[in-house]
């Protein structure tokens, strides 16, 4: 009776130092500085978000980051379908998805990352410099038929952003060209001297080819209209007409590597690459020096 118990007693130890096993092992798997992750960017901010990935790369050598680009709708899509962990996007969630988390009771978070712009680009070979903002809203409503307008396919966020907040959703006129992403876009404007490009400025790796035209607007009737260069101030100030916020949003339970890397993203460090890279960061608190134009 005795063997028996103490049998007993080994066959709970060992099952026990088994479980203890399998968990340290699970502890060790998740990390938020090491592992494998695939994160995905909006391909306006696609080239910053691998210059961040290559910082903390060297900074934990035991992460292995891969990032991808897609469109704003697509990668929104993903994310709520639990298909992606990271995704850095053009725009937070709408309403509707939102209310389609709440419903789901899901994990999903967003984190204001950066501030950019979209910009209006001709070719260097264009005498144009400057653009006011209700001349532009008429190109796009095909109410200036003498302006070209090449703008990225319907799914991205530069897409989404000029239609939700120029044209309060208004449609396209069918004038304007539509072309397959942003980098085909700036390949367009370099064709056609004559056209502008609507585009992210962060796919502006070179602006040595093109110019970025200054936006024009009055904040209200009673004032004089201003012109504003996509500067990182007028971002961060919203005096740029056409800024966007730009938000890391997270899809993981617990704090594993895709955690880590949204909490570099919006660091001190990764706020600082936002910076080197002329975007305004948005997740720390920036001094504006005045009277820079």
């Amino acid at each position: 009776m005795k063997q028996q118990t103490l049998t007993h007693y080994h066959r709970i130890s060992f099952l026990f130092l088994i479980i203890l096993t399998i968990f340290g092992c699970q502890e060790k798997k998740i990390s938020p500085t090491k592992g494998n992750l695939k994160a995905y960017a909006d391909e306006s901010v696609y080239n910053l978000i691998v210059k961040e990935k290559d910082a903390f790369d060297s900074l934990y050598p035991r992460a292995k980051i891969v990032v991808e680009p897609l469109t704003a709708r697509e990668g929104i899509t993903k994310i709520l379908n639990n298909e992606i962990k990271v995704f850095v996007c053009s725009r937070d969630f709408n309403k509707e998805e939102l209310e389609f988390i709440k419903g789901q009771k899901s994990e999903l978070r967003s984190f204001k990352f950066c501030y950019d712009a979209v910009v209006a680009v001709v070719s260097k070979e264009n005498s144009l410099t400057e653009i006011r903002l209700s001349d532009l809203k008429k190109a796009l409503l095909g109410e200036k038929k003498e302006i070209k307008i090449y703008l990225p396919q319907k799914n991205s966020g530069v897409y989404e952003f000029l239609k939700t907040e120029l044209l309060e959703g208004k449609e396209f006129s069918s004038t304007v060209q539509i072309t397959e992403s942003e980098f085909a876009v700036k390949e367009q404007v370099l064709k056609n001297k004559n056209a502008i490009g609507l585009i992210g400025l962060n796919v502006l790796k070179d602006t040595s080819d093109v110019t970025l035209l200054k936006i024009g607007y009055a904040r209200n009737p009673l004032e004089p209209e201003i012109f504003y260069q996509p500067h990182q101030a007028y971002m961060i100030n919203g005096s740029y007409p056409l800024t966007r916020t730009i938000y890391a949003l997270l899809n993981e339970i617990g704090l594993g590597l895709a955690s880590g890397f949204v909490t570099y993203l919006t660091s001190f460090q990764g706020q600082e690459i936002v910076k080197n890279s002329n975007l305004g960061p948005a997740a720390i608190e920036v001094k504006l020096i005045s009277g820079q134009k």
